[in-house]
């Protein structure tokens, strides 16, 4: 059992990481956002290239795809993230909530 509450310690470790991951990256274009309102157009316009830079396509699919590089998400895409983050906190509270019956069983055990 020492070993199962060791592997679900860890699995919420891995999910606490990845949530603030996607925290991280939902927060993230919020910020480009407010610091792109307190600059010059043209400096705007370099970041962004630089930040929106795609990976080399030819030129059919770039121009096929070419709605792909807006920085600003979608409303789709904003649910998604949500969902995400709702889904990983969910997660987390049944691991917590795992490894507290892991360790009340081996409590039981020793007394």
């Amino acid at each position: 059992m020492e070993e199962t509450l060791d592997d679900e310690r860890g699995r919420q470790q891995a999910l606490a990481e990845r949530l603030a991951e996607v925290v991280a990256e939902e927060e993230g274009s919020k910020v480009d956002e407010q610091v792109f309102a307190r600059m010059d157009p043209e400096d705007v316009a370099l970041v962004r290239e630089t930040l929106e830079e795609p990976p080399v396509f030819d030129e059919f699919e770039a121009a096929e795809d070419a709605g792909f590089l807006s920085l600003e998400p979608d409303e789709e895409e904003q649910n998604e993230v949500e969902e995400e983050i709702a889904r990983l906190q969910a997660e987390i509270a049944a691991s917590q909530r795992r490894q507290l019956a892991y360790e009340r069983y081996l409590e039981a055990l020793d007394s």
